[in-house]
């Protein structure tokens, strides 16, 4: 994230104000730079197959068009930039629950653009989507979104040991966090 963008957020860090909307063509550009950071990837259990702009024009199809799901953008309200997206995926109709996920670009973490993000991706599976129950894998050693998960009352329900694999062939343990949308 370019650092004008930086400063244009730093008068959010206390009341964070986003906006989540569906993926339009101006979102490529920080969809394919979230989607080819490697690192990045590997800390959201993610190692793409391939990062050309085909392959990661498929990749925005496939969400969008994922059954029951939801791929949203991330945008700030106060620069209406986009910073991120949140998405829901595996969605199980009977069940009613569903994997959440966000990633928001380096320069847009610590402001609580996340914390209004996950929580705007509850109501909206609960409104929308009518789940019951949003759930999360996360890296053990990725405290930030651990911290962030459960202060907005998701529990950690086990360890998944040795459960990803990553880029350079790298088991990890994975934590399993749920939240019941009932629940406030």
């Amino acid at each position: 994230m370019c650092p004008q963008m930086m400063d244009d957020l730093r008068h959010v860090a206390h009341r964070a104000s986003i906006r989540l909307r569906p993926i339009a063509d101006g979102d490529r550009r920080l969809l394919f730079s979230l989607r080819r950071d490697c690192a990045l990837q590997s800390l959201l259990l993610t190692v793409p197959d391939a990062t050309d702009d085909a392959a990661l024009d498929a990749w925005i199809e496939r969400r969008r068009n994922e059954k029951g799901g939801a791929f949203l953008i991330i945008e700030d309200q106060a620069s209406g930039k986009p910073v991120g997206y949140v998405q829901i995926t595996q969605v199980h109709h009977r069940n009613a629950t569903g994997y959440g996920g966000i990633v928001l670009a380096e320069g847009a973490r610590g402001f609580g653009l996340g914390r209004a993000a996950l929580t705007e991706l509850g109501l909206h599976a609960y409104q929308n989507l009518r789940l019951r129950k949003l759930m999360a894998e996360i890296d053990v050693d990725n405290s930030a979104s651990i911290g962030l998960h459960l202060s907005l009352g998701y529990r950690e329900v086990g360890v998944l040991k040795a459960h990803f694999t990553d880029a350079d062939g790298l088991t990890r343990d994975v934590a399993l966090f749920e939240r019941r949308l009932e629940e406030k």
